[in-house]
């Protein structure tokens, strides 16, 4: 009946201070099966990290208050398996391996389009979003 069936229901945790690409996010990871939890600051992301325990992590390195290195030390902290996607506008991220120290996998460069958003958060969670069966 349905083309794609999402057979997931893992949460994202989405951090931008950014509000129209937060949502944009939101949208585009409702749509490929995920729930979604947006802060748009530093310790509101914590707060939610620390009460939902997300799947896996979606987070701007530049926030207004707080930056994604804080945001992935926490998590590699809190839940050392979960993966942290740190992305930025930046065309180099100011410190590299600043990020994979503190338990980043991968960087999204802005701006970036839906598929890679996708791709991206399918590749670290190991899930299939009904690309090919089996």
């Amino acid at each position: 009946m349905i083309r794609f069936k999402p057979i997931m229901s893992e949460v994202i945790l989405i951090v931008d201070d950014e509000i129209d690409l937060a949502v944009g996010c939101e949208r585009v990871l409702k749509k490929a099966g995920f729930r979604c939890l947006i802060a748009h600051d530093g310790p509101t992301a914590l707060s939610l990290f620390d009460s939902y325990l997300p799947a896996l992590v979606l987070s701007d390195v530049n926030l207004g208050n707080g930056d994604g290195f804080e945001i992935a030390q926490h998590v590699s902290n809190k839940s050392p398996a979960t993966p942290v996607i740190l992305m930025t506008a930046l065309s180099a991220v100011r410190a590299p391996t600043e990020g994979n120290n503190v338990g980043a996998l991968l960087y999204l460069q802005k701006p970036f389009s839906n598929a890679d958003l996708i791709s991206a958060i399918t590749s670290l969670l190991g899930t299939d979003r009904g690309t090919h069966s089996g």
